[in-house]
């Protein structure tokens, strides 16, 4: 990806953060995180740089933006199986290029706990 492209992405990225996050709660996109009965990301994901299951959380707000970061919450398998830019880039960067899955799976959430997730994943 070009320069020109990488700055593309990420001012979208950043524009759609900081409209995308108005009324979303961070207090309730962490307890989604950390609740086994919901999201239970933190089975598979620390939230700092380290790797566990899953690549870890810091930074993924930059990494990605707001439009492909809602699309993988919502549906891991569809996006991951995508030949999206952001999708191709993550499984060269996690080493999985030929990896078929990914391990996260689909949770119901609306549309405000969808917000309020990635409003928790921006505090890190």
């Amino acid at each position: 990806m070009g320069r020109l492209s990488t700055f593309v992405v990420r001012a979208t990225a950043i524009a759609l953060a900081l409209t995308s996050s108005v009324g979303a709660d961070s207090n309730k996109g962490e307890k989604y995180f950390h609740d086994e009965q919901a999201g239970n990301c933190k089975s598979c994901h620390y939230t700092d740089g380290r790797r566990l299951v899953g690549p870890g959380l810091r930074g993924v707000t930059e990494r990605h933006s707001g439009e492909w970061l809602r699309s993988f919450l919502q549906d891991p398998q569809q996006t991951w199986s995508s030949d999206h830019p952001e999708t191709l880039e993550l499984k060269q960067r996690v080493r999985k290029k030929r990896a078929k899955v990914t391990t996260c799976k689909k949770q119901p959430m609306d549309a405000e706990g969808l917000q309020d997730l990635i409003e928790y994943l921006q505090t890190f």
